[in-house]
């Protein structure tokens, strides 16, 4: 079963379509075009299904003969573990592509989720998204390098370019909200864009400008139990961008709290996600006025670096992943880690019942998926001794 049937949705509908370890497919929406139209994307295998996801009376029922639920809508804490209850009792494993921290440590941190998991003989992996989903694994691939992991870092190269409303919103929500980060064996909160700094990075980014944003991969220290430091930046290459989002967090348009209009309910960082999504218009934001990207100019590929260090043969080494996707939205990424995982938990390849985190999976099939993909990998390794 598939919940929410928005662009996510579609993305991750088609993979499961093409996927011959799947054998059917419930699109469920609580509207039934987006439901359809899902069904539709996935092929001969699909049925759609209207009900909402918040509702057990119209949820559980359906959940008959249901061996996965996957979830691609953002829940708050008190929506998102009551449903991923719900689905472990009715006999079903659970996947989603959060990546909110707050919402990933109150799901990890949950014995009693655990425990019906191991007593129901189902498994959940939550954050199966581009991070932490795609991320941690790819952690866990470069910390097997290591005989001692120190640290891990984590970069995100934006392009304003990319301006879709889902993007938007990741956006005002990584910069508006306090970022979490592990350091000396602790957790610490930094203040939003607080820190700042400029570093070197691959062509053809060259020099990107960056602030620390929002811990995804929030489960690392638990999973690897000798680590110093984890954190998670986002960056553009133009310094102007970073002042641009800035300001907008700055003037409140990073807060998800709803405000009363006159055409209804709408939160500010909604309000500009939408605007700024828009193909056309007749507004400008300094340097977001849309003159400044020449007629038929694109975004490039969202670009993606991890950085593992620690000891490897007495020696502090540190390993350097840089990664592109060429061609593919945001929403493709994130489904392609979705249905990787999906496939893992639908033919048995994670063994043991429990709530996974996303490190604690294999790594090969998400690089061989990258690689099927044409997603371009470089991979340096620096001794720092």
């Amino acid at each position: 079963m598939l919940l929410g049937c928005g662009s996510l949705g579609m993305a991750t509908a088609r993979l499961l379509g093409k996927d011959r370890a799947v054998r059917r497919v419930i699109a469920a929406d609580w509207d039934p075009r987006r439901a359809a139209a899902a069904a539709e994307a996935s092929g001969d295998k699909a049925v759609a299904a209207e009900l909402d996801c918040l509702d057990d009376s119209s949820l559980l029922p359906a959940l008959e003969d249901v061996a996965l639920v996957i979830n691609t809508i953002r829940l708050p804490i008190s929506r998102a573990i009551p449903l991923i209850r719900g689905v472990m009792e009715a006999g079903a494993s659970y996947a989603d592509a959060s990546s909110d921290p707050e919402v990933l440590q109150a799901i990890f941190d949950s014995e009693y989720l655990d425990a019906l998991a191991g007593y129901r003989a189902v498994s959940a992996v939550p954050g199966l998204g581009a991070s932490p989903g795609l991320t941690n694994a790819l952690t866990s691939y470069l910390a097997q390098r290591l005989e001692r992991v120190d640290e891990a870092r984590f970069f995100l190269v934006d392009d304003l370019r990319r301006r879709s409303f889902r993007q938007w919103r990741e956006r005002l929500s990584d910069f508006g909200s306090t970022a979490l980060v592990w350091r000396d064996d602790d957790w610490s909160y930094v203040e939003p864009l607080a820190e700042r700094w400029e570093i070197a990075f691959p062509p053809p980014q060259s020099r990107v400008y960056y602030s620390t944003v929002g811990l995804g991969p929030v489960t690392l220290p638990t999973s690897i139990g000798s680590l110093k430091h984890v954190s998670s930046h986002r960056g553009f290459a133009d310094p102007d961008m970073l002042d641009v989002v800035a300001n907008l967090v700055l003037y409140g348009f990073g807060n998800d709290e709803p405000v009363d209009t006159s055409v209804g309910s709408l939160s500010p960082a909604e309000f500009a996600a939408t605007l700024f999504s828009q193909s056309l218009g007749g507004w400008s934001t300094g340097p977001l006025l849309y003159s400044r990207f020449g007629a038929g100019e694109f975004a490039g590929p969202p670009v993606r670096q991890a950085q593992v260090a620690g000891m490897q043969r007495g020696r502090k080494t540190r390993f350097t992943m840089t990664y592109y996707f060429p061609g593919e939205d945001d929403e493709d990424n994130v489904a392609a880690t979705l249905a990787v995982g999906a496939r893992m938990l639908l033919t048995r390849e994670i063994h043991s019942p429990g709530v996974h985190a996303p490190e604690s999976l294999d790594p090969a099939p998400f690089l061989w998926d990258m690689e099927r993909r044409g997603v371009e990998i470089q991979l340096r390794k620096t001794y720092e001794d």
